[in-house]
């Protein structure tokens, strides 16, 4: 089982000491979503030229790999699609010259009067362009389950217009938890051939509600999704999304980024 945490959950750390403590957790990795402030890429100095391959040998050094970068980019709004392809062809190429095998994007949403087939169009558009623009490099472009693209009848459209090699699936077991729950298989079922990369966190349902909390201590059926999920060989990353930079309510990492690995592996 191979264990990450995304950035997202220290968003106060210095990247000098997310890899020690990244490595003094037994981690195997760290998800980038952010480092020191900056969001994008392009924009992150760790990964400009002149320090990327110092920044390589840090990663290294503390034993860890950067196992994907979570980017912004999204194809629901049509009036942003040349910026959004700007922003993911500039993720691409950091990711590559960084070793980083994956870039997230999202669907997104599904505005009022757009059929579901309109909006998986529209985001099948903007994925096969970012996986044209990546081929000759070892980047994937992952899609994450969220927002409205976390249902059966959303996934079938939508991977039935992307056969792209370098694609694949984000896997967030709590976005789709808010619309299956229990009865998880059957989603599970449609997207297990194009699984990628896997999120992991929790919520309490609370009747729609959907509270975050812990790993472990809410409804999301965690250990059978994990179990199924290394019983059909899946090799990729567990990664622990604690949502502490858009929930600055939630507790600190310095006690969930210690918690995850002993949850996960006992």
């Amino acid at each position: 089982m191979k264990l990450a945490f995304s950035t997202l959950g220290c968003p106060d750390w210095t990247f000098e000491h997310t890899l020690k403590e990244a490595q003094r957790m037994g981690y195997d990795a760290i998800e980038i979503r952010g480092i020191e402030g900056q969001m994008r890429a392009e924009e992150i100095p760790f990964f400009q030229p002149g320090q990327q391959q110092d920044t390589r040998r840090a990663v290294a050094a503390h034993g860890l790999k950067m196992c994907g970068f979570g980017s912004s980019v999204s194809f629901h709004d049509v009036d942003k699609a040349e910026a959004m392809q700007d922003e993911g062809r500039k993720a691409i190429d950091v990711c590559a010259a960084m070793g980083i095998p994956l870039v997230r994007v999202f669907g997104d949403r599904i505005p009022e009067g757009r059929s579901v087939q309109e909006a998986t169009a529209l985001a099948a558009q903007g994925i096969r362009k970012l996986c044209a623009y990546a081929k000759g490099t070892d980047v994937h472009i992952a899609l994450e389950v969220h927002g409205n693209f976390n249902t059966i009848e959303v996934m079938d459209s939508l991977l039935a217009q992307v056969p792209d090699e370098n694609f694949g699936i984000l896997w967030d077991v709590q976005h789709s938890d808010k619309v299956y729950g229990d009865n998880w298989r059957p989603f599970y079922e449609v997207i297990r051939p194009h699984i990628r990369h896997v999120h992991i966190k929790d919520h309490h349902r609370d009747n729609g509600a959907n509270r975050l909390c812990r790993v472990g201590a809410g409804d999301v059926p965690i250990h059978d999704i994990v179990s199924t999920l290394m019983a059909d060989g899946y090799d990729g990353y567990f990664s622990l999304e604690w949502e502490k930079k858009w929930h600055p309510e939630l507790p600190d990492c310095e006690t969930e980024f210690p918690a995850y690995p002993k949850f996960m592996r006992g």
